[in-house]
């Protein structure tokens, strides 16, 4: 797995469906992250937390309180498998593959083909780190890491008035980075 390669990328899923299997807590974050994107989030599961119940009761998602069937993943854009019964995730993987559908697989490599990264959010930054499943905790460490080193307010606002006044002016791209290191720099 050290030599795995991954695609990074960053999905809009504003109004588009995304399955999830399974309905206990690690589903429930999942599925508050995907809410918090805009997905239309399905979840299939014979029972479901307290937290995910809530959503479906406030028709924030729609449950389907049953077991996984190989035909939900049909009309998915993505499909997240978070369930603790290793024959599930392994059903809702191959029925992913069969339908050419993403699989995200909570803590089950083998039965994945995209992952979740750790991600840090401070506007308009998202940054996500993936150690493609291969150590979740590392990954964790150098989000709170980023976290640290990330651009405060002020320099985005700096950032943002440099932009326009460059795009007005027809600054070059070859001079912009110089300038706006020297500008944040200058900063103090």
């Amino acid at each position: 797995m050290a030599d795995e390669r991954v695609y990074p990328l960053f999905l809009r899923l504003d109004g588009r469906r995304v399955l999830v299997v399974g309905g206990g807590s690690v589903a429930a974050r999942k599925i508050a992250d995907l809410v918090d994107a805009g997905a239309a989030v399905h979840v299939v599961a014979p029972g479901a937390s307290d937290d995910v119940s809530a959503l479906a009761r406030s028709a924030t998602i729609r449950w389907d309180a049953r077991p996984f069937d190989e035909g939900d993943v049909r009309g998915s854009w993505l499909v997240v498998a978070a369930t603790d019964d290793p024959a599930v995730q392994r059903a809702v993987f191959e029925a992913c593959e069969a339908a050419h559908v993403f699989c995200v697989a909570v803590d089950d490599v083998p039965n994945a083909s995209a992952f979740n990264g750790s991600v840090v959010r401070r506007d308009p930054f998202a940054v996500a780190i993936s150690s493609s499943g291969a150590a979740p905790a590392l990954t964790r460490l150098v989000r709170e890491i980023i976290e640290h080193v990330l651009p405060e307010a002020a320099w985005v606002e700096r950032a943002r008035a440099l932009r326009a006044r460059w795009k007005a002016e027809g600054a070059p791209m070859e001079s912009r980075f110089a300038e706006l290191v020297r500008e944040i720099a200058g900063s103090g």
